[in-house]
């Protein structure tokens, strides 16, 4: 037996995998809740688009087929494999695909590739979830439903740290409630972060965009357009220190 890596299959198949990610672009029309919750991306993304690098589609079809997997099992209804969403949904000119949606509410599923899983005692899941949690709620909030679910896949999870190396698959489950006081707060947040994007977008002008969560600047394309650090000092040489400590060659 004789095995050759074969790269120009591998580039090959990198464009195929982009062109099928790319064939139903996002509406630059509106902004959707994703948008919304990172908006100096959405900025990045709109004023200065950059094409999909190879990192991103891996990633992306590693998502996806976790998704239509997880989705085509517990959806209210089986589906063919393609899509990954329940549809898409507008509502106060905003729009939004909620992974699955059922008539007690709209379910969000995240696969992780974190490695340590405290037990449920020692977190606080909304603390844990922030972000994950901010997208379900506006999900909630949007469709005005007071309960829904978040799902989280983890890929390789740790749950003994005296044994790194034994990772293991793991779901966890969460039901989700969000009062009606809380899903007007929310609205009006939404709301208001649309009218500050598209001035920002209208002005060339950023900086008075909210910071996207530290760990996104690590790949970030427009890390050294949008320059973090001016806000937090701490991003400063951010990508040198990722980059140098975890891009190894195998």
């Amino acid at each position: 037996m004789k095995v050759t890596r074969d790269k120009k299959g591998e580039a090959d198949s990198l464009k195929k995998i982009k062109v099928w990610l790319n064939r139903r672009p996002r509406s630059t029309k509106g902004f959707h809740v994703s948008d919304l919750l990172d908006p100096r991306k959405t900025f990045w993304g709109r004023v200065k688009p950059l094409p999909m690098t190879d990192k991103q589609a891996l990633f992306f079809v590693a998502g996806h087929g976790h998704h239509n997997v997880l989705e085509a099992i517990l959806g209210p209804k089986q589906k063919l494999a393609g899509k990954s969403d329940a549809g898409e949904f507008e509502k106060h000119g905003i729009l939004f695909s909620p992974d699955m949606r059922f008539k007690t509410g709209p379910v969000e599923i995240k696969t992780s590739r974190a490695m340590y899983i405290k037990a449920d005692e020692e977190q606080d899941p909304i603390d844990v979830y922030k972000g994950y949690l901010k997208q379900e709620g506006s999900y909630q909030a949007l469709m005005g439903s007071r309960t829904g679910k978040l799902l989280v896949l983890f890929l390789g999870a740790v749950l003994d740290k005296a044994d790194k190396w034994k990772k293991t698959p793991q779901l966890r489950q969460y039901n989700v409630i969000v009062e009606p006081v809380e899903q007007k707060k929310i609205v009006a947040s939404l709301l208001q972060r649309a009218k500050n994007l598209t001035a920002a977008i209208k002005k060339k002008k950023w900086a008075d965009l909210p910071l996207c969560d530290d760990w996104k600047c690590r790949d970030c394309g427009w890390f050294k357009d949008c320059k973090p650090w001016l806000q937090d000092s701490k991003r400063k040489g951010l990508q040198d220190k990722y980059n140098g400590r975890y891009d190894r060659k195998f």
